[in-house]
């Protein structure tokens, strides 16, 4: 199979377009359509890709290790390419993720050792150095290792050149990640982003340096100096000013507020989550590894459905069975039962 590959040019222009604030409608259509065709051709790269990592991490004996992935959100395209008025849609590296979860960061740099290593089958060119958030957090707290790939295949060509973003992260730095989203769904505030209360950020912040002390890393810069006890301290005092546990206890959807199609042999879900306060509930619509492009094409059209209500989120992912996709994204059920107990863990030992 030959896909058809949109000209760089013409993608670079569709990305202007989009952020463009007197674009016509014709015009928005258009580029979203370009955009949607450039965003599909990313499924075949990190299928194949994941493919390699999953023999890999099946090789290494990692234990419970978590492998997902992702087509990008329209709305977070369009939110970076605001954010980075310098950056060209055609050149953005994370369109197509792939996440695994690992259980310690020996792991994490272990797995990473070996896969930039390997000669696979498909020869994939890692993006050297790749950037390291676990020995250099993120000023907001985020913590993780990124590795970008450039895809290269004998098989599909036409696609050589096409990123695909790694992200290798502890289990407990995904708990963070995952509340801090979970929290901003609630809130109505993309955290991750720099938007919300100064007061919510501060508490993930401490809760970042606390999890860093726990696994022996290196903390954000500004709490070098603070003892770990005097952070402790602080979480705890923030937290209970903000009610950040009980406002996350109780949201989780439970098996009854998940809806989900009945195809057993799936490859792929569009998962669409609405929080909106009268219908908190999940929906899950599988579709087969043959119905790619069907699935691709009902996320397209969720997403222009759904662009106009800021209560549902909805993604095309592949992360396994029902199981494994609460694992995966624990943020799209509400779920931050790992956060909260591992926090509490942590600051019951500091005292």
């Amino acid at each position: 199979m030959t896909h058809v590959v949109p000209s760089r040019e013409k993608v670079k222009k569709a990305g202007k377009v989009l952020i463009k604030e007197d674009a016509t409608t014709d015009e928005f259509n258009d580029a979203m359509a370009v955009l949607s065709q450039w965003r599909a051709l990313h499924s075949y790269t990190i299928n194949t890709f994941q493919a390699m990592l999953r023999g890999k991490v099946k090789q290494l004996g990692f234990k419970s290790p978590i492998i997902a992935q992702r087509l990008k959100r329209t709305p977070s395209i369009i939110r970076k390419l605001n954010r980075f008025p310098t950056m060209s849609l055609s050149r953005m590296q994370d369109i197509g993720g792939i996440r695994i979860v690992l259980p310690t960061v020996n792991d994490v740099y272990r797995l990473h050792k070996e896969i930039i290593t390997i000669k696979a089958r498909f020869d994939h060119e890692p993006l050297l150095p790749p950037v390291d958030y676990i020995e250099k957090p993120k000023d907001d707290g985020y913590r993780s290792l990124h590795q970008v790939f450039k895809y290269k295949s004998t098989i599909a060509p036409e696609l050589n050149g096409l990123f695909i973003e790694l992200q290798i992260r502890t289990k407990l730095q995904h708990s963070w990640a995952t509340a801090v989203e979970t929290l901003g769904l609630v809130e109505k505030s993309s955290f991750k982003t720099g938007e919300g209360a100064e007061e919510f950020k501060r508490f993930f912040k401490l809760a970042s340096v606390l999890f860093s002390h726990h696994e022996s890393q290196p903390v954000i810069d500004e709490f070098a100096n603070i003892s770990f006890p005097d952070i402790a301290s602080e979480l705890i005092t923030l937290e209970q000013d903000l009610q950040i546990y009980a406002k996350l206890t109780g949201l989780i959807i439970t098996g009854k507020h998940i809806e989900t199609s009945s195809i057993k042999s799936n490859e792929y879900h569009v998962m669409e989550l609405n929080t909106s306060d009268d219908k908190r509930e999940v929906s899950l619509i599988a579709f087969t590894k043959a119905q790619l492009e069907l699935a691709e094409e009902f996320y397209k059209m969720r997403e222009i459905a759904t662009q106009d209500k800021p209560n549902i989120e909805v993604v095309l992912i592949a992360a396994g069975n029902l199981k494994d996709i609460k694992k995966a994204y624990p943020n799209y059920f509400l779920d931050t039962q790992e956060f909260i107990k591992n926090l509490k863990s942590i600051c019951h030992k500091l005292g």
